[in-house]
């Protein structure tokens, strides 16, 4: 491995002159000319990587930094500027969040989070910060058009306190623009805008209207109506937008809309597989952000995507503001054919660079009988920063054994914010399905994500290790995942969820930390909690369990929690805090605490669930659930769609622990509460 000299910018951000060292193992050929022959076709996008040409010795202004890299390098240098002070911010609402960014200043911020039970825990965990402190509520968010006012206004604030607008606190730091945050402060998606653009200086542009739902199709009138409105949205900002390597390289959309789209007959839906069959889809991220000149189709920047609820768009934002990423893991596909061109996709290689930059990368292997396996590493903690799977199936399938398809219920609860490269043809087809591959790792807390929509080839996909040597010299996955050049960038089906600006990095060129600034209206929720667990000691009730669990379970130790969670099962108080209870336990690796928390939740969700059935398949597989009441529990419980994924997975186990006839007679209780659609999948699947 060899150092490459430093590429310099022309500009100076706050007066002073930054610079980034890539370490280089070798550059993919398609990156290394992006900037200056963006269109010139490549025989094969996963050519052989070839080492860098050598960097000018005199500084290059940004716009002769090759494309992908000036992503990497913008952000990361900023990255390295901005000081983060050792603690995370929780706060209850929108107004609240708010005001905590307004906070923030261009060289001194931290995590902010809209606290909720699954997301806040689950970042704590991977930040472990050295205080973590709560706000109380600062009062409702205003309507109209002032709700688009103070949201735009607490980013610019954040850069440079009275300026008007993100351009002119740019302009007033001397620092390029690199992209453009697209937004309807009417969606819940808000909070990842605002944070994004307060992080990375970028600009805040409303996209309002309706334009479908994740699960959606557009039709073709549409998506071209869809493009031409994000199209029209950032030309309008008078930033420089219609190039790769001008200041608008970055699109980010933070609301609602169509997942999949339908393409015209416009020259920059064109595809590098021929049209496709009537009404087959696109990604709609990958229609965006296209021009035509004349015949040819071309790029013009990077798109991603975040929507949800504005806790998870909130938790999105802030993983990849903020989180470090080492553990690396990498799987192949077993069923994929043993030509030349499918073994461009294993992982080995991949593994190996991603090692060599830093991470703590894993290669995994699943022979014949791998759900075992699979299921054990799920139950211990399903524990990277950064996971590359390849896959083939369905939907609401995924092969990791040849000639075995895994159905989606195995999708783990994960134990760290993760970022995810997945070769499958169908992962995000419909990423708020609960029978959907991609949805299930969203839902659990995936915060950047490469799939697709459709059936889209495997050649469609950039192989593996020229991802992960992108990465290894600072371009972010959304970007490292695209083809960029030549014919296999036209528009087709991979999508990409997340900030496009988010690089996976170990470490190296984070913020310096600084410890944790206590101020007026932040409550230390260590001191809150002793407090807290004093009042419940002394007066077990409900509501005092509940307070003590709100505090105990934010602060990075499940181990806290569980002793807790003891004490109020044992003073039987325990029913109202066990929906904030269960992510710290299933975090601690608990499976009979979880199961009491699911048993005293009067309705739990499909998450909830997850992470109860995480922690129970292996051990139920092996026989060794011995406790009755978490064997009555599960077989209480199963997920609905498929019901009989669990209620097969269970059988054995709880006909050992509590015999036949009572497992007969709980589980004929629980079909009957089951639809007819429900039980005909149960009663074929238990033959």
């Amino acid at each position: 491995m060899r150092t490459a000299p430093m590429w310099i910018t022309g500009h100076s951000i706050w007066g002073m002159a930054l610079a980034v060292t890539l370490a280089f193992a070798g550059m993919p050929q398609a990156c290394a000319r992006a900037a200056t022959s963006a269109h010139k076709p490549i025989a094969d996008p996963s050519a052989p990587l070839e080492r860098a040409q050598a960097v000018p010795a005199q500084p290059a202004a940004p716009e002769q930094i090759p494309f992908p890299f000036r992503f990497g390098v913008r952000s990361e240098m900023l990255a390295k500027r901005q000081g983060v002070l050792n603690q995370v911010v929780l706060v209850p609402d929108g107004a609240t969040y708010l005001d905590e960014i307004r906070q923030w200043t261009i060289d001194r911020r931290w995590p902010v989070l809209i606290e909720d039970d699954h997301f806040t825990p689950l970042f704590l965990q991977s930040f472990a910060p050295e205080r973590v402190f709560r706000r109380a509520s600062v009062g409702a968010m205003p309507g109209g058009d002032a709700r688009s006012a103070v949201i735009e206004g607490a980013a610019v604030h954040a850069w440079t306190p009275g300026a008007g607008s993100m351009r002119e606190a740019l302009a007033g730091r001397g620092v390029p623009s690199i992209g453009v945050v697209l937004y309807d402060p009417a969606d819940s998606a808000w909070p990842a805008a605002v944070a994004l653009s307060a992080g990375r200086g970028q600009v805040l542009v409303p996209l309002v209207g309706n334009w479908g739902a994740p699960n959606d199709q557009l039709d073709p009138d549409r998506t071209t109506a869809l493009c031409d409105a994000v199209r029209d949205a950032i030309a309008a900002t008078g930033l420089a937008w219609s190039a790769l390597g001008d200041e608008v390289d970055a699109v980010t959309i933070c609301r609602s809309m169509a997942g999949k789209s339908t393409p015209g007959e416009r020259v920059e839906f064109a595809s590098p597989f021929g049209p496709a069959r009537r009404n087959e889809p696109i990604a709609t991220t990958d229609a965006l952000c296209r021009i035509a000149d004349g015949r040819v189709p071309r790029r013009w920047a990077i798109a991603g995507w975040i929507f949800g609820s504005e806790a998870r768009s909130a938790y999105a934002a802030m993983c990849s503001l903020f989180l470090v990423q080492k553990g690396a893991w990498l799987n192949d596909c077993p069923a994929y054919p043993s030509n030349a061109g499918a073994r461009q996709y294993e992982v080995g290689e991949a593994t190996n660079l991603l090692t060599k930059a830093g991470f703590a990368a894993e290669t995994i292997r699943f022979s014949p009988g791998g759900i075992v396996s699979w299921r054990q590493r799920a139950a211990a903690g399903w524990s990277p920063d950064l996971q590359f799977i390849n896959s083939m199936g369905n939907l609401d399938t995924f092969t990791i054994l040849k000639d075995q398809d895994t159905g989606v219920r195995e999708i783990p609860a994960i134990a760290r914010p993760m970022g995810l490269h997945m070769i499958h043809s169908f992962s995000l087809s419909a990423p708020e399905s609960p029978i959907c591959v991609g949805s299930r790792w969203l839902d659990h807390g995936v915060f950047a994500y490469v799939g697709s929509v459709h059936e889209p080839m495997l050649q469609a996909f950039v192989p593996p290790a020229v991802v992960a040597q992108r990465i290894s010299v600072g371009v972010p996955l959304l970007v490292a995942g695209r083809a960029l050049e030549g014919e296999a960038d036209r528009c087709w089906r991979v999508q990409t969820i997340g900030d496009p600006l988010w690089t996976p990095s170990p470490g190296l060129l984070r913020g310096a930390i600084s410890p944790a600034q206590p101020r007026e209206g932040l409550v230390d929720l260590k001191s809150a909690a002793i407090e807290a667990i004093k009042a419940m000691n002394a007066a077990p009730t409900g509501a005092n369990a509940l307070t003590a669990m709100r505090c105990v379970s934010r602060l990075g130790r499940p181990d806290f929690a569980g002793t807790v969670w003891a004490s109020a099962m044992k003073a039987g108080v325990a029913k109202e805090s066990a929906p904030t209870a269960l992510m710290p336990l299933f975090l601690w690796r608990n499976l009979d605490a979880v199961a009491q928390a699911i048993e005293l939740i009067e309705s739990p969700t499909l998450s909830q669930l997850d992470l109860l059935w995480t922690l129970a398949a292996a051990p139920l597989e092996a026989g060794q659930v011995a406790n009755r009441a978490t064997i009555e529990t599960l077989v209480r419980h199963p997920r609905v769609p498929r019901a009989w994924h669990d209620m097969t997975t269970v059988r054995a186990n709880a006909i050992r622990v509590m015999g036949n006839d009572a497992y007969v007679a709980l589980n004929r209780s629980v079909l009957l509460q089951l639809d007819a659609d429900e039980r005909a999948g149960v009663l074929e699947n238990l033959k």
